[in-house]
């Protein structure tokens, strides 16, 4: 669970599906994610009137955002689901709003009835029952100003059944249209458009502006399908706005909201998303509006990668240190260090291409004896279950301090010329010195 840290009225906590990460998308899948957020009352504050709550989840395709808004991934998909503790009604309004063309204006002639099919998500279209007159419409609001780049546009299926010439026009406000072109289009089943720079509208429209010959049926097909890339500057978030059915809901110790949104189509950056949320409540007779901000929605590639650990010196001598190097997965993994002389668990930095100097740790002298390095990444799993995954590496040190409760040496253990002199037993008043060491056959020393 992910709780708060502010001064707003009612705390926050959230737990995500799957547990502590998303998965991002990838190029031919769009992987998608829950949220659960629940608001509650902090145990020792008073009780808190709220007439509303917001959540807003940054869209696009950064590191710092969640929700994918390629025209695959269909973020309009995404599922809310209020929850009162108390059974008490809420209603959820989403922003922007789902884009939902209006009503053409075709077929209001008679004779030029038509089967409204269209659907902005797929490849679908309208065609209509006769000939299109004069001064009809087609017309998409996509909500929200778009920045537009690409256009792909069936008119039509052959010379034939195709719309006669036509203006294609953009608005934002669906009052005053401009033509996109200085010439009508005509004689094309098709129409195709680069805006460089892109073109900002809400509104897109096809116009006819003569009147139909007699080559029969007309259609149009997969309008406004293939937008291409879009760059948002007046909306970069999906917010879901919450309100109470009674107009308040007053949280007491035992009450509690939940809003669960599922199908959220995750983006392709691996990173992290911070929430942006909205509570307004009553105080001092008027609406107090406190805004913050709710963390630790990590996305991760699908990918774990754990390998290559190493060391960058695979011999040193006495009291130097090492530089280890390895390859992870930096998102949702945790790495500890372990050696032979320092059983305890060492956290280390998670990076996807990462080192650690022993140089770096607090207090310690350096290898005095050939030492095995152990790596534990530790992940958690679809269960919430921890995972622990393990890597190790051997340095040698010459001449190394050696500790042994027996040691046996057959042929012989010589005392090097300039070096010590002095066996010590392990007591603190006994000890044994040797000035000249000479053995023959099996020796054995007992420490």
């Amino acid at each position: 669970m992910h709780p708060t840290a502010s001064d707003a009225p009612l705390s926050v906590t959230s737990q995500t599906t799957p547990p502590t990460r998303f998965m991002v998308s990838t190029p031919t899948e769009v992987r998608r994610g829950s949220i659960f957020l629940t608001f509650a009352k902090p145990a020792a504050a008073p009780d808190v009137t709220c007439t509303g709550i917001s959540v807003s989840l940054p869209r696009g395709d950064a590191a710092t955002d969640l929700v994918n808004d390629e025209p695959r991934a269909n973020y309009m998909l995404i599922d809310d689901y209020p929850r009162d503790s108390t059974g008490a009604t809420w209603s959820v309004l989403r922003l922007p709003a789902a884009p939902v063309p209006t009503a053409p204006e075709w077929g209001e002639a008679p004779g030029h009835e038509f089967a409204n099919i269209f659907d902005p998500r797929d490849d679908l279209y309208y065609k209509t029952g006769g000939l299109v007159p004069k001064d009809s419409a087609l017309v998409v609001d996509y909500g929200v100003g778009q920045d537009i780049v690409n256009l792909d546009i069936g008119t039509g299926i052959d010379h034939r059944y195709k719309v006669q010439m036509l203006r294609l026009q953009s608005s934002m406000d669906g009052l005053i249209w401009d033509d996109l072109d200085t010439d009508p289009v005509q004689d094309t089943s098709r129409i195709e458009r680069v805006f460089d720079p892109p073109l900002h509208a809400r509104f897109l429209r096809i116009l006819t502006v003569v009147d139909p010959s007699n080559e029969g049926y007309a259609v149009v097909r997969r309008f406004l399908i293939n937008q291409g890339a879009q760059t948002r500057s007046d909306d970069d978030t999906v917010t879901f706005v919450c309100t109470p059915d009674e107009g308040e809901a007053v949280f007491d110790g035992s009450r509690e909201f939940t809003l669960i949104l599922s199908s959220i189509p995750v983006n392709q950056t691996p990173g992290a998303a911070t929430l942006g949320i909205t509570q307004t409540v009553i105080a001092d007779g008027g609406e107090d509006h406190h805004t913050t901000s709710l963390d630790g929605f990590e996305k991760a590639d699908s990918a774990f990668v754990f390998e290559n650990f190493s060391s960058e010196q695979t011999r040193v001598g006495n009291g130097e240190h090492v530089t280890l190097h390895w390859t992870g997965s930096p998102e949702n993994t945790e790495y500890h260090l372990s050696w032979d002389d320092r059983t305890e668990r060492i956290s280390v930095p998670a990076a996807r291409d990462c080192s650690f100097d022993t140089v770096d740790l607090p207090g310690f002298a350096g290898l005095s004896r050939t030492t095995t390095f152990v790596l534990d990444a530790q992940t958690t799993n679809s269960s919430a279950q921890t995972v622990h995954h393990y890597q190790s590496t051997t340095v040698t040190v010459t001449d190394p301090d050696i500790e042994a409760t027996s040691l046996t040496a057959t042929g012989r253990i010589a005392v090097r010329e300039g070096g010590t002199d002095t066996f010590l037993a392990r007591s603190d008043d006994a000890s044994t010195q040797a000035l000249t060491t000479r053995a023959e056959g099996d020796v054995t020393v007992i420490a």
